[in-house]
């Protein structure tokens, strides 16, 4: 019987079974998932942990049934006696009860053999197979799904050998709950991640002096009440047809002048909404709570782009993905990643009334025996502990990959890094590129290690590219 791997259970993982089990094809396969016990059908972002932590789209985007959007919303409404609605923010920790039924549900249908383990080693064998090492098995395997999910966390300063350096702080009840009481703590960065890290501190009662760092003390913005209006000009006919006009590609210009459209066609003037919001500025922040604004449509704009966001990164030249990345992404990004209302609420008035501190500026730190000394421009600040909360590097290095695996697979050249994030694969269908194979058939790259094509990954989109990466290998 040929055997099928999917490394990785958490949300693409799950997505890749389920799939497989609404096509009797793969009952002719034996099917072994891999995945440390801890994470094992939640993965990290979603694992058992504080219900501070919430989901940062709204509910009815994160259904992992297809043909019904509103699932997830209905197993909140039922398992936890929650009046929640479609627009709502789910604490992360249902989410993954709510994963870990699905992937309950798959198992039954394609009883694969789970191994509570992470996989080490993947090599690839002169007849076009797989060999895979956990730390107690391993086996020869004709397809496999790579789906490790999230990429390394920054250290832009170098603190992570320091006892007072929290470098990942996931989950945050384990990393977070031993600060003695009238700590001073600092969070550098100013991403979603320092919102979860806001909303658990503040809720420590222990008394912490609580601040944040950033070389940009700029903050997302809410998400407004997105209007459900399909796009007329950037469109994928529209990109079909520009990309047949010119040999397979479609110029950044082009697309750009596609999204001021629609920003017209919608009554949008984006160049006030930047002026106004682009920065995430206290006092932008500020006067957007105050504000009534068309927010929410630009944004709605952006959201109906997450289906084909991938479609039009592979469309441009390497030149005009450069131009993107250095000059537009930032704004796209601000605009494209707000936290909950609630949660804005609650940063600006600890800031407004001085119960946190947001320095900017922020250019080194000096590591002490027990605390840190921040430098920032013009002063400089003293902590008890850092919370590295600058996110994650898409960038694969070798001094700065995550695991065992992802180093072995890059070290013996089998995947390739992608300049843009993570590594190279054929899009659609998400085969890897190896530099030493070339195009490896049957090994399939899901979630953050196809970021570098698959822009700004969240559920929604891991779910999506999950069942049509099944349903193309259906058709080999």
């Amino acid at each position: 019987m040929k055997r099928i791997a999917i490394v990785g259970v958490g949300v693409t993982g799950i997505s890749v079974l389920k799939e497989m089990a609404a096509h009797d094809y793969y009952q002719n396969f034996e099917i072994v998932l891999f995945n440390e016990p801890r994470t094992l059908g939640t993965g990290v972002p979603y694992q058992d942990d504080s219900e501070l932590l919430l989901i940062n789209q709204t509910a009815d985007t994160m259904s992992l049934e297809e043909e019904d959007k509103y699932d997830f919303v209905k197993w909140v409404q039922v398992n936890k006696d929650s009046t929640a609605g479609n627009k709502d923010f789910i604490p992360r920790k249902w989410y993954g009860e709510y994963l870990k039924e699905k992937l309950k549900s798959a198992v039954a249908i394609l009883n694969p053999t789970i191994i509570q383990e992470n996989v080490e080693v993947i090599r690839v064998l002169k007849d076009g197979t797989y060999h895979i090492e956990s730390a107690t098995t391993q086996g020869e395997f004709d397809k496999v799904h790579l789906c490790t999910g999230q990429l390394p966390y920054q250290d832009p300063y170098h603190l992570k050998d320091h006892p007072h350096f929290v470098y990942h702080p996931y989950p945050v009840e384990e990393k977070l709950s031993h600060f003695p009481e009238g700590s001073r703590i600092g969070v550098i960065g100013t991403g979603l991640t320092s919102i979860d890290l806001m909303r658990f501190l503040r809720n420590q009662n222990k008394n912490l002096t609580l601040g944040f760092f950033a070389r940009n003390a700029h903050f997302s913005l809410y998400r407004g009440l997105e209007y459900d209006k399909d796009l007329k000009f950037l469109t994928l006919e529209n990109l079909e047809k520009e990309k047949q006009m010119h040999g397979g590609f479609v110029t950044f210009s082009k697309i750009l002048e596609w999204f001021h459209l629609e920003c017209q066609d919608k009554g949008i003037d984006f160049q006030d909404l930047t002026y106004r919001f682009g920065k995430g500025s206290k006092e932008q922040l500020n006067h957007l709570l105050e504000e009534n604004t068309d927010l929410g449509v630009l944004q709605g704009i952006i959201h109906k782009l997450d289906f084909y966001l991938a479609d039009l990164m592979a469309a441009l030249t390497q030149e005009d993905r450069e131009l993107f990345y250095t000059d537009y992404e930032p704004l796209f990004r601000h605009f494209r990643t707000p936290m909950p209302k609630e949660s804005l609420e609650r940063l600006m008035d600890a800031w407004n009334t001085g119960e946190i501190q947001v320095w900017e500026n922020m250019e080194a730190v000096e590591m002490l025996e027990e605390r840190f000394k921040v430098k920032l421009e013009d002063e400089e600040v003293e902590v008890d502990y850092l919370i590295n909360a600058t996110g994650q590097n898409q960038i694969l290095t070798n001094s700065e990959l995550p695991t065992d695996l992802l180093r072995q697979l890059i070290n013996e050249r089998i995947l390739q890094p992608e300049t843009f994030g993570g590594v190279q694969v054929l899009w659609p269908g998400a085969e890897a590129i190896s530099p030493r194979y070339g195009v490896l058939n049957n090994l399939y790259v899901h979630g953050q290690l196809v970021i570098g094509l698959q822009y700004g990954n969240n559920a929604h989109l891991l779910m999506k590219q999950a069942r049509k990466v099944v349903r193309h290998d259906l058709t080999k």
